[in-house]
């Protein structure tokens, strides 16, 4: 049977050395934000971006725009891939808008991208680190498994990966196992190829599919005490590129709101007793004439153990409280 758990083993170092990697919508953003603001337990060691959401390039300038609130961080933003690794291109559901923020417009971001790729960074990161690191993917996982399939002699410079994708169990009330497919959740409808070869690269993965993130959505009441603590202003923006995803999400799954999908990666990584998972080992179908592309599986009769999928947030309220505080600190500066 598959043990409940919530960690492989204790985060070895406070703070922790992570790299986000995003295709920067509302929610990556958030996550960003977030990273930035908790320096006291995450050592963001930089922002790769990748398609996904949006384009490359639109991406890229909201990871800027996360920059922007922190400058003094010195983090960068670094550029990665504008297409899947190896799968055909897909086009994806606008749950974001062209600007990725729901239309909600937001200033120019004063950071500029480095003019180093993603994938050299990380190497370069991965390389020269005398602590391993922790890849933190929360787009298509395409820029990972790059990294994984040009250098896989530093895998054991990666403490482990923790990712946003995919969807095991049907979700009510239509049972559709995905959000952009019947049976596919985006980021990995988006590069199924990608997610496939880094779940099953050997290192550790912690995934958060939709079975979790379902359960912190962006209610109305939870609007309105953002709105509250958040204020107006920039902070009333926040609010609307938080809940830009609420009829896309509800048309399919009828939540009462948006999910914060991405934002789990980080709260694990700054609580991980909030949540719950069981190891187990998963596929992704990666055929691209199937119906059934990007969708997450558990194969029949696999005894190996390489995934912890987590399945259950234990406190939600805490969990959005999270968030809340880090976004008011980080207004405050």
């Amino acid at each position: 049977m598959p043990s409940e758990d919530n960690s492989f083993n204790p985060i070895a170092s406070t703070p922790v050395p992570i790299i986000h990697d995003g295709d920067h919508g509302g929610d990556d953003l958030v996550a960003s934000m977030v990273a930035l603001e908790r320096s006291d337990k995450l050592n963001l060691l930089g922002i790769t971006t990748c398609f996904g959401n949006i384009p490359l390039e639109v991406a890229t300038k909201n990871a800027c725009r996360a920059i922007d609130f922190r400058p003094e961080t010195g983090v960068s933003v670094y550029p990665g891939s504008s297409k899947p690794w190896k799968s055909p291109s897909r086009i994806g559901d606008n749950a974001f808008g062209a600007n990725g923020l729901g239309g909600v417009e937001l200033p120019e971001p004063v950071s500029n991208p480095s003019d180093t790729s993603a994938v050299d960074w990380m190497i370069d990161v991965l390389s020269n680190s005398d602590s391993p690191v922790t890849l933190c993917p929360t787009g298509p996982f395409t820029n990972i498994a790059k990294l994984l399939d040009n250098r896989p002699d530093l895998k054991p410079k990666i403490e482990r990966i923790i990712g946003m994708g995919g969807c095991l169990s049907p979700q009510p009330p239509h049972g559709r196992q995905g959000n952009i497919t019947p049976f596919a959740e985006f980021n990995f409808y988006m590069d199924a190829s990608a997610a496939e070869f880094v779940l099953n690269s050997g290192i550790p993965v912690v995934l958060f599919p939709l079975d979790v993130t379902h359960q912190l959505v962006f209610s109305k009441s939870r609007q309105e005490e953002a709105l509250e603590v958040l204020g107006t202003g920039l902070g009333e923006k926040l609010i609307q590129i938080m809940g830009a995803a609420a009829t896309i999400d509800s048309n399919h799954f009828n939540l009462g709101g948006s999910v914060f999908h991405d934002e789990c990666v980080i709260l694990y990584l700054l609580e991980p007793e909030l949540f719950r998972g069981r190891e187990i080992n998963l596929k992704v179908i990666t055929d691209p004439t199937s119906e059934r592309h990007g969708q997450l599986r558990q194969p029949l009769n696999s005894s190996n153990s390489s995934v912890l999928v987590m399945d259950v947030l234990l406190d939600s309220d805490r969990a959005f409280g999270i968030i809340l505080d880090s976004l008011k600190s980080l207004l405050k500066k």
